[in-house]
């Protein structure tokens, strides 16, 4: 499942870098699931600043983004403990369970 989910990302990647195009290849909201997911099932933590980077869109079109898919009740966001500047994001738990079941069956 976690190969699985890497395997995409890294495809995702490669078909901006060898096409090109970048602005044809944007699906910004997945990008972040995608990188969410892959720190979840590795037991890291993703703030919300390298999650918006991981999108590939303007800063403020992602937190703009982030905020749409945490009210959608896709993900969460938690205040850092350690640092109130930083927030915390996470997959709310039906999610990553749909997740799971997409990455089991196999890589895009």
């Amino acid at each position: 499942m976690l190969t699985n989910a890497r395997i995409t990302q890294r495809r995702r990647f490669l078909r901006r870098q060898l096409i090109g195009a970048e602005c044809l290849f944007v699906e910004p909201a997945w990008d972040m699931l995608l990188d969410l997911f892959i720190h979840q099932c590795e037991g890291r933590v993703l703030h919300l600043y390298p999650m918006c980077v991981a999108s590939g869109i303007p800063m403020s079109s992602a937190l703009r983004l982030a905020q749409k898919l945490c009210e959608a009740g896709i993900l969460r966001r938690q205040p850092d403990t350690f640092d109130g500047r930083r927030s915390i994001m996470t997959i709310e738990l039906e999610i990553m369970h749909r997740l799971s079941a997409y990455f089991a069956e196999g890589a895009e």
